[in-house]
């Protein structure tokens, strides 16, 4: 059958499912419709959001038979695996990508209904099979597995995410044959390499072994009773590198034969899983949907081996290597980044506790695995504890995130390939912050996180003034405000900056210190008017790095010093009640670096003299002059346009999701109930609150010594002084015992809340949904997590 009439005889199909009842029992038309040559193209464009829906809300009972016939052949091909029904499989696959996803609009999270409810998770007396027709394989075994479901009587939607799970790892279709290595005798070289290969274990060993006692984890619990996180086999997960090394896989890690179908089970799985995308945000719970649920079970099949599948397919994957990775390929990295942040954000976090069984292999007890709210995949990556595997993994994100500029500045136009899944690789990023105890820890200490600071910085300049890109400064934000929590990573970023971005950032000679900061001044003074709820977190990130910013470039100077203007002006200072909380952490910033890395720091230190005035003026502000000010500026009502308070907002931008921007897990962060546009006025509780909460006394002292230096030097050269000259004084002059007591230091770190926790769910499936348009796996009319606008094109 040609391509055009396979075509047309599929669309005829559909429309007879839309426009008349068809008989379970009408095996003919059943038979033919599964065996029609179907590309996954097709199938989108023939079955359209409308005939979908008029499927399940007119026909259901086309549906169900549709539904089941589909899942029954895909149970069928896991326990049978003949190539000779890879093509119906497939198109089985496609179907159900296709169709799931209106089926869960009224499923667990969306707007519940009898039908899909009684279809999906229904376990009565009725078998599927009694729906099925003619399915793959004889009458025996047609008649074997209708024997099996009126034994077990599961639910199709726990068969239909079983059996796409099962499908990822089945032999000659998404991997080779299952094979196990034969223990064949060792040659004497071979005997040599394996002694040196288990000395060098044994000193990683060792280092794990000091790395963990570092966070608390030293002791080591068995049991005899559990669930192994060792993949069986190994063979079958589809790359190197975590937790499988290549000796172990049996084939060459390089193939990619089987990438076109793992793209395709991958689709159908994660069509299985979108259960958050027709729940309201405000109602969204993480333990909700049985779908998820049963994906993350700690009974649900090949869990193990997906889980590294998918991380190894995604972290050793290099953009660089030319003409290696084909465009499906690059499909399926960027799927397998989809399905592990999804499978990654449901239920509870895992269990670091390390727990192994008399074989000394890592397992999770049965009591927590039966226990509600269980994630497999959470407990395997709060698990990782190898110092091998944590640098694998921080040098997978690595290289995949500078590949997000690397690839501008190639001069050969085939130099490599360039990644769109950057949202996605940072989604993972977190979550390996978040919820493996070791990470941070290991690549602040044994890593260069200059390496993932360059490209997170460059991706929060250029998105700076996209409306849709808000969401990707969002969190790049987080993740830096959740590093600045920890003193190594201000020690590590003292690293001279030598990069060269493809962007117009200012030109300096500094350190990855001065380009954070550089960054972030950028993001303030030129970036969308939806970023000023982020304004804390900017500031906070630079105070908590700022005590130990040695050398601070002439550039950064200025520009921090150009902040303190900008937020002491009486747009900004009397924009709400609480505004100068910014003034307070800039000066946090200037006094950490004044007194506890003043040598070196001449700049920061003219570049206050000379804006000595904005100071002063703070200084001597009294009660009148606010008023005076603020009537100005904002008139009788006092009325704003900026709120600097305002940490809530919901924000709406074309064709990407509106969400409300999260609480930034800062203690104190109680802005979120404050209005914009709420009058104020100036009063002498306001004035008393800010005189209170500015620490000025070190910029004073620092003022009232050095001021004096520099005009004597003026007036020696009758006003013409050579700005060198002024540095060179600074540099020589000592401030020991004419500033403060230092104070002690204050790091504010990020913590988790429910917030942030749906805000992230809500980012990582409106990236998904903008993912995934060339086949439009979801449609955006009934999408209820967060709001979809299509922008209309202009004639």
């Amino acid at each position: 059958m040609g391509a055009t009439a396979s075509r047309e005889k599929f669309s005829e199909s559909v429309s007879a499912l839309i426009e008349v009842d068809v008989s379970p029992d009408d095996a003919e038309f059943w038979d033919e419709l599964w065996k029609i040559p179907s590309g996954a193209e097709e199938v989108f464009d023939l079955i359209s959001p409308e005939a979908a829906r008029r499927l399940r809300d007119e026909r259901f009972d086309n549906l169900a038979t549709l539904f089941t016939q589909a899942t029954a052949q895909l149970c069928q091909i896991v326990e049978t695996p003949y190539n000779i029904y890879f093509d119906q499989a497939l198109n089985c696959v496609r179907v159900l990508t296709r169709i799931l996803p209106f089926l869960l609009e009224k499923g667990d999270l969306g707007e519940a209904d009898e039908n899909v409810e009684h279809l999906c998770w229904g376990t009565g007396s009725e078998a599927p099979d009694e729906k099925i027709g003619l399915v793959i394989g004889d009458d025996a075994s047609t008649a074997n597995q209708s024997s099996k479901y009126e034994e077990e009587q599961e639910p199709l939607a726990l068969l239909v995410v079983h059996a796409a799970m099962h499908m990822l790892f089945l032999p000659q279709f998404t991997c080779d044959f299952y094979e196990e290595t034969d223990g064949t005798k060792m040659t004497a070289e071979e005997a040599v390499e394996a002694a040196k290969k288990r000395k060098e274990e044994e000193r990683l060993a060792k280092e794990d072994r000091e790395a963990k006692a570092e966070v608390g984890l030293t002791r080591s619990k068995q049991s005899d009773d559990g669930i192994s996180l060792v993949p069986k086999p190994p063979s079958i997960v589809w790359a190197a590198g975590l937790g499988v090394d290549s000796s172990q896989l049996g084939f060459d890690g390089s193939t990619r034969k089987y990438d076109k179908n793992r793209v395709e089970v991958l689709r159908l799985l994660l069509s299985t899983l979108c259960d958050p995308l027709f729940s309201p945000a405000d109602e969204y719970n993480p333990l909700a949907s049985r779908w998820l649920a049963v994906a993350v079970a700690a009974d649900a099949p090949n869990s193990i081996c997906l889980f590294y599948s998918l991380l190894n397919t995604i972290l050793s994957f290099d953009p660089s290597a030319m003409g290696l990775s084909g465009d499906n390929h690059i499909k399926l990295v960027e799927l397998s980044a989809q399905v592990l942040c999804v499978l990654l954000d449901c239920g509870l976090p895992g269990s670091p506790e390390i727990v192994t069984n008399p074989e000394a292999e890592p397992i999770v007890e049965f009591e927590s695995a039966s226990q509600a709210g269980f994630n497999i995949f959470r407990n395997l990556l709060a698990r990782i504890d190898s110092g091998k595997g944590l640098t694998f993994i921080f040098n997978g994100f690595v290289r995949l995130l500078n590949n997000v500029y690397e690839a501008k500045i190639s001069y050969l136009p085939a130099a490599g390939t360039k990644l769109e899944c950057f949202q996605e690789l940072l989604v993972l990023l977190w979550k390996f912050l978040e919820e493996n105890p070791l990470f941070m820890n290991h690549i602040l200490t044994n890593c260069d996180i200059n390496q993932l600071i360059v490209p997170i910085c460059y991706l929060m300049y250029q998105s700076r003034r996209d409306p849709a890109q808000i969401g990707l400064v969002h969190i790049c934000t987080f993740i830096l405000l959740k590093l600045s929590g920890e003193r190594s990573f201000g020690v590590s970023l003292y690293k001279p900056f030598t990069t060269k971005l493809p962007c117009d950032l200012p030109l300096f000679s500094g350190s990855h210190t001065d380009l954070i900061a550089i960054t972030l001044h950028k993001l303030v003074v030129n970036g969308a008017y939806k970023l000023v709820p982020l304004y804390s977190c900017f500031l906070t990130i630079v105070s908590n790095i700022s005590p130990y910013w040695r050398g601070m470039s002439l550039v950064a100077a200025v520009k921090m010093v150009n902040l303190f203007e900008l937020f002491s002006s009486p747009k900004f200072l009397y924009s709400g009640e609480h505004a100068h909380r910014h003034l307070a952490l800039l000066l946090e910033v200037f006094n950490n670096t004044i007194q506890y890395q003043y040598n070196g720091n001449e700049h920061l230190v003219y570049a206050i003299i000379r804006r000595k005035d904005s100071f002063g003026r703070l200084a001597s502000l009294t009660l009148q002059k606010a008023q005076a000010q603020c009537h100005k500026v904002y008139g009788d009502q006092s009325t704003v346009t900026y709120d600097a308070d305002k940490a809530t907002e919901t924000d709406r931008v074309e064709g990407n999701n509106a969400f409300t921007t999260p609480k930034s897990g800062l203690p104190g962060d109680d802005s979120e109930s404050l209005v914009a546009g709420m009058p104020f006025q100036p009063t002498e509780a306001w004035l008393a609150d800010l005189k209170a909460s500015l620490p000025l006394e070190t910029v004073t002292r620092l003022l009232q010594h050095l001021v004096p230096v520099v005009d004597d030097l003026c007036a020696k050269r009758n006003g013409v002084v050579d700005e060198s000259e002024i540095l060179a004084v600074l540099k020589d002059v000592t401030m020991v015992g004419l500033l403060p007591v230092p104070h002690a230091i204050v790091i504010r770190k990020y913590q988790p809340n429910q917030f942030t926790a749906l805000w992230f769910t809500a980012f990582m499936w409106g990236v998904i949904f903008l993912r995934n348009q060339s086949l439009p796996m979801f449609d955006g009319a009934a999408i209820e997590l967060f709001q979809v606008s299509v922008q209309e094109d202009e004639d």
